[in-house]
This record gives C-alpha cells, structure tokens and sequence, in this order.
C-alpha cells in the first residue's frame, strides 16, 4: 500500500472516532439536560385562558386545566382549544430545551445552529 493510502485510511478512523464521541457527548449533554429539568414544566393556554395545559421539558403532559366556561363551547372547539394549548406547551418545551442545548454546542465550540438529532 502506498503511503498517501494509508495516511488517508488514518485519517477518517480518526476522524470517525471523533465524530462518534462528540455524539456521545452531545447525548450525554442532553440526557443530563432533560434530568435536570424533569420536574420543569411549561403552561400552553388557549381561549384566553379558559384552556391550560403544563407539560414537561420531557415533552409529558402532567395537567390539563379547563375553566368551567369552556363546557359551554362545542365539543369541536372544546378539543381545538385542548390542542392549541398543548402544542403552545410543546412548542415552549422544545425551544427550552432547544436553548440549553445550544449553550452547551457553543462551550464544545461547535455552532450554535447545529441540528439536534435527539429530542423529545
């Protein structure tokens, strides 16, 4: 084998190796994220408030509240306000999330756009 071969053959098993431990890094940073702020939750509202939803940043819904003004309403707009709500509470989950994870790329010196293959 010539030289120049081998010296490229060196050079993506370095380059794999590295690429595989910063995926464990960053799942690492995640999984220690989404521990950390278990127990956090967001609030989605809709019909002003007579529809509120908490949800976890482990995207879980833990409470659905609904005012008692809102059984006056079709079952259609009962359940549209309910969805709106959730995925308002889904939505500030995940940019939450999104944001932690971001400093964390940022202090590893990668960019702060870069894609996250896992969440939820």
């Amino acid at each position: 084998m010539d030289t120049k071969n081998m010296d490229f053959q060196s050079m993506m098993a370095s380059f794999m190796q590295n690429a595989q431990k910063l995926q464990e890094n960053l799942k690492g940073a995640y999984q220690e994220i989404s521990e950390k702020h278990k127990d956090r939750t967001v609030v989605g509202m809709a019909g002003g408030d007579l529809v509120k939803v908490e949800v976890t940043l482990k995207l879980q819904v833990k409470n659905i509240e609904l005012k008692p003004a809102v059984f006056e309403e079709s079952p259609e707009v009962m359940s549209e306000l309910i969805a709106a709500a959730t995925n308002q509470a889904i939505a500030q989950a995940q940019e939450m999330v999104k944001k932690e994870m971001m400093a964390v790329t940022q202090k590893m010196g990668l960019p702060k756009d870069m894609p996250m293959p896992f969440s939820g």
